[in-house]
């Protein structure tokens, strides 16, 4: 929110100097971003208000304009490349010295042989808005030889302010110059206790809400014989400090009146509406509907409407229609002052991508007792400055609520909460200063609270505004009297802790992904709901390229991986945890799973310096299986299964992970259609593990093992077996003999050749032996060993290889 101290003060009185009024507002939870000015102080101090006297046609150019102009001091010939001005205009001159933003400084010069001793300003040169097209004219009543600058709002300082989602009465100028007054212990000037007149009689067009529509109230005032100009130069220069463009006199009210208030404000040319009446009710079937800004906007049943007797003539809250706007040959116009449902404008502005001054100020709900205010105060402007009248009263729709919630606040608890005395008398005047209606009974203060606070709904919510205005640097830093409980982590919070940790020490970084996907990538990864799984649809999708709620979360981690790359990284391993979902058949509630998935690109390090060859399914074995750890899994409680037709894996290089029966999560390498699509040229390893089901099913070690007090002796066996016989159907035979001596088994190489014969490979397999008695003698170890070996050998068909 732009704020302009100029503006300011026409509602406080005696403003603190801006850097004390900066550090008031930040430390009362409105932080200021920063302080900024409109123009430079060169520029300002050589601006000057000047009459023209006379006008011709410059004698060497045909574009340009030779004017004379007294201002103030004398009289000064310019040289103009504008013709909108005529004798008796008061312009903005800048004298020779000015220097612009753009870095022109105006000096006296000739152009085309004449002398011109300064510069006539347009709006835009000024910065206060985008015409260029002429000079900036000025009220008549202005004298020549002033300052300019004041006139025209120029060189004000704005101070702009971060105003958080739950305060959005500080989206207005009153609304902070009612907080500042708070905070500041200042008093407001009377004229923000004034109220603009109230018009009698009946209005000539009538409105109504259908029930059911997302409308509390509706008001609306006819004004004629209008008369459509520019805006005169105060109110651009005000409507340019806060950031918007002047557009024309009517238009340009209804934004001042905004900014003002806080409640935004439609126009509509009152020619146009047909039947002479208003109704506000939902589009009961999906419609095209071209906006003020001419584009074509695809509406849903459902979506708020202002209509007239034949159709929509507005969004409502978020923007006006073309077929009803205001133009240069308006001389009637309805205004329009609503209360809209805040959830609904939301919708409605984020799936358009339609976000608009007014759209933004309903989404955080408008003051219902400015309504009526703001539409009355834009009626007296317009008469004022577009010549105009207000034709009969108000006209009304529904209830404007008269009140806030009722609330109590017990000062023990506001002594407990804060930590220190606030005594009542001052608990008071805090509320008071920020408008709530309060009285004292006892212990207990009873507040009304005004309906401009719609974050004010808890005896909390009242504590919380005493301690800010109170001044939370004022409180006594001191320790907390609370009793100490034993800390009681759950299990799968212990779990995710744990495996943050193992995937860290694997050098993986953990990302953080949106919850949302496309439905492309939801068909290319299913996860672990599986490919019939149906989609859960996002209804209000904040991206075109986001509309379904992800399946999986290799698509989150497909998305940080290209980020990474771009910014010049070269090894990509990263981890994510979230929720995956998916909607049963049947119209049931959807299904959630906790999941845990790891991505794995870039190239390895070697044993020695530097990085060497691509990752492998090793490497994102070697995750899978601290994930696993994390949960109570030793290696050999895993037991994987080669799994093909899956979208995201490649057919050949993929595995499913179990826990004993259970079927815990997937691991491979990325499909090379899906690498395709996503223009990835190297290989990428992937895996997503269901973690609640992996803590479920892990087996629950319990007690000690004596660590080895006797040395291991290793022994290696290359075995010549089918090559559709897995190494671990080997690892878990191995483990099932009834062999005292026998440790471990692991395996360290896999090799196929001609030498091996058609359909046969070569494994290679690492086992230790040892014994808790004594060390082992060669004869010991030979004996189970061969024993091993003989029984490998009759399992399963295997040939040992010399």
């Amino acid at each position: 929110m732009r704020l302009p101290l100029s503006w300011l003060e026409e509602y406080v009185d005696g403003l603190p100097p801006v850097d004390v009024l900066c550090e008031s507002l930040t430390m009362a939870g409105l932080e200021v971003e920063g302080v900024s000015a409109p123009v430079g102080e060169e520029l300002t101090a050589a601006l000057v208000t000047a009459r023209i006297d006379e006008t011709s046609a410059h004698p060497n150019a045909d574009k340009l304009t030779l004017c004379r102009v007294d201002d103030g001091s004398g009289v000064r010939d310019i040289v103009c490349g504008a013709s909108n001005m005529k004798a008796g205009d008061v312009v903005v001159l800048a004298l020779p010295g000015a220097k612009f933003a753009d870095g022109r400084k105006i000096k006296k010069s000739k152009i085309r042989g004449a002398v011109s001793e300064g510069m006539l300003c347009s709006a835009s040169e000024l910065g206060i808005s985008d015409d260029h097209e002429g000079i900036m004219i000025l009220a008549s009543d202005v004298e020549a030889g002033q300052p300019a600058a004041p006139i025209i709002g120029l060189g004000d300082p704005i101070i702009e302010i971060a105003v958080t989602p739950n305060r959005g009465d500080c989206l207005s100028i009153r609304g902070l110059a009612r907080e500042i007054g708070a905070v500041c212990r200042l008093g407001l000037t009377e004229s923000f206790t004034q109220t603009p007149s109230r018009p009698s009689g009946k209005c000539s067009i009538s409105v109504s809400i259908a029930p059911g529509a997302g409308c509390t109230a509706y008001r609306g005032l006819m004004v004629t014989g209008v008369s459509i100009g520019p805006s005169p130069a105060w109110l651009q220069a005000r409507l340019a400090a806060c950031g918007v463009r002047p557009v024309n006199n009517i238009v340009d009210v209804t934004n001042l009146v905004l900014f003002e208030t806080g409640q935004p404000l439609h126009a509509f040319d009152a020619d146009r509406l047909h039947g002479r009446t208003i109704r506000v009710e939902s589009l009961e079937r999906n419609a095209k509907f071209e906006t003020l800004d001419e584009q074509e906007r695809q509406l849903e049943s459902g979506d708020l409407m202002i209509c007239d007797g034949e159709g929509p003539v507005a969004l409502a809250g978020v923007m006006g229609g073309a077929g009803s706007a205001v133009g240069e040959t308006t001389t009637n116009i309805f205004l329009e002052s609503a209360v809209f449902e805040p959830a609904l404008i939301r919708s409605t502005s984020r799936r358009l991508g339609l976000i608009s001054e007014s759209s933004y100020r309903f989404e955080r709900g408008v003051d219902p007792a400015m309504v009526e205010f703001a539409l009355l105060r834009a009626g007296e402007l317009i008469c004022e400055l577009a010549g105009a009248r207000v034709a009969g009263g108000v006209a009304k729709s529904g209830e404007l609520p008269g009140e806030g919630p009722q609330l109590e606040v017990r000062l023990d608890r506001v002594a407990r909460i804060l930590g220190s005395e606030v005594s009542g008398e001052e608990a008071l005047g805090y509320l008071r200063s920020v408008g709530v209606e309060v009285q004292a009974k006892d212990s207990v203060l009873e507040a009304s609270v005004p309906t401009h606070r719609h974050d004010v709904t808890r005896e909390i919510d009242l504590i919380e505004e005493i301690a800010r205005l109170h001044g939370y640097e004022r409180f006594e830093p001191a320790l907390p009297n609370s009793t100490m409980s034993e800390a009681k982590v759950p299990a799968h919070e212990r779990f995710a802790s744990e495996y943050r940790s193992r995937l860290s020490s694997l050098g993986f970084n953990e990302a953080v992904c949106l919850g949302f996907c496309s439905r492309d990538m939801n068909l290319a990864c299913p996860g672990l709901h599986g490919s019939d799984a149906l989609p859960v649809v996002v209804l209000n999708p904040l991206r075109s390229d986001a509309t379904e709620m992800r399946k999986s979360l290799i698509p989150g981690l497909l998305d940080a991986y290209a980020t990474n790359v771009r910014n010049g990284a070269e090894v990509v391993d990263l981890f994510t945890r979230g929720r995956t979902m998916s909607m049963p058949d049947g119209g049931r509630p959807p299904v959630e799973i906790e999941a845990v998935a790891g991505l794995v690109a870039g190239p390895r390090r070697s044993r020695g310096p530097g990085f060497t060859g691509s990752p492998a399914f090793w490497d994102v074995k070697a995750a899978v299986e601290a994930v696993a750890a994390a949960a109570g899994c030793g290696a050999p409680d895993l037991h994987w299964a080669p799994c093909g037709g899956r979208p995201e894996y490649h057919p050949s290089a993929a595995a499913k992970v179990s826990v004993g029966t259970a079927d815990v999560g997937f691991a491979g390498q990325l499909h090379p259609d899906l690498a395709d699509s996503l223009e990835v040229s190297e290989e990428i390893y992937v895996f997503e593990i269901d973690s609640p089901r992996s803590l479920e099913y892990a087996p629950r070690h319990s007690g000690l093992k004596r660590l080895a007090r006797y040395p291991s002796s290793r022994r290696d066996v290359s075995l010549v077996v089918p090559i559709g016989l897995l190494a671990g159907d080997i690892v878990v035979a191995v483990k099932e003999m009834d062999e005292e001596l026998l440790e471990s088994i692991s395996v360290f190489d896999e090799y196929t050749g001609p030498q091996l014969g058609e359909g046969r490979k070569a494994l290679g397999f690492t086992i230790v032996y040892r014994s808790p008695e004594g060390t082992l003698t060669e004869e010991e170890i030979t004996s189970v060993h061969d024993r091993v070996t003989e029984s490998l050998v009759a399992r399963f068909g295997a040939e040992v290889r010399a």
